[in-house]
């Protein structure tokens, strides 16, 4: 039987498993993968991926899963399903902290939104490797406050721009949004490419050929781009952009946490805030 340390994969059905096993079922800390068909030009990885604790097969404990969709949600498992405090992070980079119960937020159970178009998880995990069709339990995509984005890069990307925008008066600040959303338009396709290069760094084979960057790669970047030589360190950079964060001090300058394509963007246009934001200030002074 499995037993200890160990890798597996299920070839007919896409899946693959890295972690503790006991008696030959998982069980301990351990990463579960579902990979999902390719869609052509989709932004996201195409998979949906646990990281954290298994019991007897099952999702139980604590850990962080990963939509194929964009979306996260860290905290509590109870058999498979979202059940206690937690975070979920949706695909347009809201967040909601509170309550789960048997995988449905409590605070606002009568919400209507989008389903996920991908197969929802299985009811076990893949020691029996049966997928089920979406259901209501599947990842809700939606906006807490029922808005809708109106950001030219769509509702799957929301640039954070509070810090840019906070030195321009008020009646300037929509169309310099328009205008900081249109420069990362014009990029977007060469900024895919980098992100998809430097998250493949190092990496086996991916069986849909997709990575999830993380900061040590994203530190490589950094470093390639010679981000500190403009009087900042990357361990100054960390703890920037960490700045508004619920995160763990000990998790900050971890290489190990995980960066979506937005969160990538986001932290880009955040660097360059703090790194020209003087130069803009004195320009205005003169």
């Amino acid at each position: 039987m499995r037993h200890g340390e160990g890798r597996m994969r299920w070839l007919t059905t896409n899946e693959e498993y890295t972690g503790q096993w006991e008696k030959g079922i998982q069980n301990g800390f351990g990463t579960h993968t579902w990979f999902l068909k390719r869609i052509p030009n989709s932004q996201y990885p195409l998979r949906n991926e646990y990281i954290g604790d298994f019991v007897n097969g099952y999702r139980h404990g604590h850990g962080k899963f990963y939509y194929a969709s964009g979306a996260v949600y860290e905290g509590e498992w109870v058999s498979n399903k979202k059940h206690g405090m937690g975070r979920l992070t949706f695909k347009n980079g809201r967040v909601y902290d509170g309550l789960f119960s048997h995988d449905h937020i409590v605070e606002f159970p009568n919400l209507e939104g989008e389903l996920v178009n991908y197969p929802d998880l299985p009811s076990e995990c893949a020691v029996r490797s049966q997928y089920q069709g979406p259901s209501t339990s599947a990842e809700v995509i939606r906006k807490l406050d029922g808005s809708e984005s109106k950001s030219v890069l769509g509702s799957s990307i929301e640039l954070d721009l509070h810090l840019l925008l906070s030195m321009y008066p008020e009646k300037d600040q929509p169309e310099e949004k328009r205008q900081a959303e249109y420069a990362v338009l014009r990029n977007l396709t060469e900024l895919r490419r980098i992100y998809s290069f430097y998250s493949s760094l190092g990496c086996d084979q991916s069986l849909d050929n997709t990575f999830l960057m993380t900061k040590l790669h994203f530190w490589r970047f950094l470093k390639d781009c010679k981000f500190h030589h403009h009087k900042i360190t990357l361990a100054d950079m960390d703890r920037i952009l960490s700045d508004n964060q619920d995160i763990p001090v000990e998790e900050i300058h971890s290489p190990f946490t995980t960066i979506l394509l937005r969160t990538f963007l986001n932290y880009l246009l955040q660097l360059a805030y703090h790194i020209h934001h003087k130069e803009y200030q004195q320009f205005i002074q003169r």
